[in-house]
């Protein structure tokens, strides 16, 4: 199965097939790399995120990476729809400041450590986060105010999921185009 999606900006959604085959890998330090002009320091942040995951007994495994292709302006997955739908809700989840995701993607294949707690994810990111990059622990925004790639990621879920895709946020370069053949 393939899916084309056809935008300018269609490569800013490559790296959410990356980050989920980090992730499911159980690295969790992607979600640094992903939002690192976000952090005052994205290898502190790395690190502390790999601690959070040992913690919670997440275990490293061989990554594998998913297909896809970069053209000019089209982004081309050769996985099942399902799997992109769950690349990009992380994606917008991680740019969005809800990195607790990370648990729903990964959940633990070791046993956490006793008195391990989903929002230390979150305290992860608060502690390393610049200033003005999220508001809250929480952190959810609206996504008329996110930055492009969410926009877009949520844009192309949208579609993919069957739903109406209602205007109230502004894609750059107009709607994208997604072909699932």
């Amino acid at each position: 199965m393939a899916i084309a999606i056809v935008h300018p900006g269609a490569r800013l959604l490559a790296p959410a097939l990356d980050a989920l085959a980090d992730v499911v890998a159980g690295d969790w330090t992607c979600a640094a790399r992903l939002c690192a002009v976000r952090l005052r320091d994205p290898d502190a942040c790395a690190l502390d995120l790999a601690v959070a995951a040992a913690r919670a007994g997440v275990t490293c495994g061989c990554r594998q990476p998913y297909r896809y292709r970069l053209h000019h302006r089209m982004l081309v997955v050769d996985e099942h729809p399902s799997l992109l739908s769950t690349a990009l809700d992380l994606q917008v989840r991680l740019v969005m400041g809800q990195w607790d995701a990370l648990e729903l993607v990964t959940p633990p294949s070791g046993r956490p450590v006793q008195g391990w707690r989903a929002p230390e994810v979150l305290e992860v990111r608060v502690r390393h986060q610049r200033p003005d990059a999220w508001t809250s622990l929480y952190a959810s925004r609206n996504l008329s105010v996110a930055p492009t790639a969410a926009r877009l990621a949520h844009h192309v879920l949208t579609k993919l999921d069957g739903g109406v895709v209602r205007h109230r946020y502004d894609v750059p370069a107009g709607p994208a185009s997604v072909h699932v053949a």
